[in-house]
């Protein structure tokens, strides 16, 4: 038995076809949106604040970060002496300044860094298939292989205790954690653009 008690969790889920289809159409119209990237760490030159309907936008997203939320209520309720169960009956936040898109092309990156905030999320609009056969090509060539993913590091290293993860993009998947975690984007080599989608959540609230 593996006893998830320390660190911080990350909720990994696929969206639905409507969102992403919505996304897509999104991604397409903030190609000529306000540059955001001098107040982004990306080491990329098109990062743009997305045209996205703000209501809209917190309604599809609202059940992840429930969701979420429920995650860490669960653990902490098995895990702490006298934890007092939220009802959940509301949760409010906002998304500050709102979500902006990267439009990562070859090369480009992301240093390691961290969000402002109560969560971040990333939300993986369209991941080419040339990024993930590079993972596939250098096999066997690296022993730490990861063209345009996705790590979280946390904390310092210690004996038998991991500090960072690797995620795999993948088109549709949504991401959420908690915004002074650690992470970074690695770069490709392929002549595609990987789209993704993050936003910051503000003065969350639950009761």
């Amino acid at each position: 038995m593996i006893i998830d008690a320390f660190g911080p969790l990350i909720y990994r889920s696929e969206i639905s076809k409507d969102f992403l289809s919505y996304l897509k159409t999104v991604s397409l119209k903030s190609k000529d949106s306000e540059d955001v990237g001098w107040s982004l760490a990306g080491n990329i030159e098109n990062q743009k604040l997305a045209k996205a309907n703000p209501q809209k936008f917190i309604n599809f997203i609202y059940p992840h970060v429930v969701e979420y939320i429920l995650a860490n209520i669960d653990r902490a309720e098995k895990n702490a002496l006298a934890y007092s169960r939220p009802s959940l009956n509301q949760v409010t936040f906002d998304l500050g300044n709102g979500p902006w898109i990267n439009y990562q092309k070859k090369h480009e990156f992301n240093p390691v860094h961290k969000h402002s905030g109560n969560l971040s999320s990333v939300i993986f609009i369209d991941i080419p298939e040339e990024i993930e056969n590079e993972l596939e090509n250098w096999n066997g060539k690296s022993n730490c292989p990861s063209p345009g993913m996705l790590e979280f590091i946390y904390n310092s290293h210690t004996f038998m205790c991991a500090n960072a993860h690797k995620i795999i993009p993948k088109t549709g998947d949504m991401l959420i954690f908690p915004a002074d975690l650690k992470h970074c984007v690695y770069p490709f080599t392929s002549d595609v653009t990987r789209i993704t989608m993050s936003f910051n959540i503000f003065n969350l609230q639950y009761d």
